[in-house]
């Protein structure tokens, strides 16, 4: 009877210091480059930061948009890790629009990029598309884009660190 009290003490401390499980940065990719004068600079390009914990994959895409780089929550990833095809979505928007519909105040834009593509050690290739949020049916730009590696420090701990972090919140419309 004491060898099994032991057995279960041992079974229930050893899972309650396992250890959480941990992030994979899988790189930081970026095509964005700096125009205009030194006194006014503007950016242009595409980033995407991405993690993998477990089979989940996670992390963010970025649209340099002059001086603004908004970013958004990548979605409905798709991973193969023996061909390093990729896919993704991303919600954000990258500034105000002004159409009929939009009041002469503007709103929001409402900004779906997709993209397909594949992701090796030293970049990120393949189709970006983008299109309004507000129309599904709206004309789309599609782009071919080379995101190279960067290389950074920053990786978080885990997902559930990553998502406690209010700017790493989905878009919801």
């Amino acid at each position: 009877m004491r060898r099994l009290l032991f057995s279960a003490l041992l079974l229930v401390a050893t899972a309650s210091t396992a250890a959480p499980p941990s992030a994979q940065h899988l790189g930081f990719f970026s095509n964005e480059r700096t125009l205009g004068s030194r006194d006014d600079p503007h950016a242009e390009g595409y980033a995407l930061d991405l993690y993998q914990e477990g089979r989940q994959v996670f992390g963010r895409f970025c649209v340099s948009t002059g001086i603004e780089t908004p970013c958004g929550v990548i979605d409905d990833v798709a991973v193969n890790s023996s061909t390093g095809a990729l896919a993704f979505r991303a919600k954000l928007s990258t500034g105000t629009e002004f159409t009929r519909d939009s009041g002469p105040q503007g709103r929001p834009s409402r900004d779906l990029f997709e993209f397909v593509g594949t992701i090796s050690s030293k970049a990120v290739r393949g189709l970006v598309t983008h299109r309004s949020g507000y129309e599904p049916t709206s004309e789309m730009q599609t782009e071919h884009v080379s995101l190279r590696r960067v290389r950074t420090d920053t990786a978080p701990a885990n997902y559930a660190d990553w998502a406690r972090e209010p700017s790493n919140k989905p878009i919801d419309w």
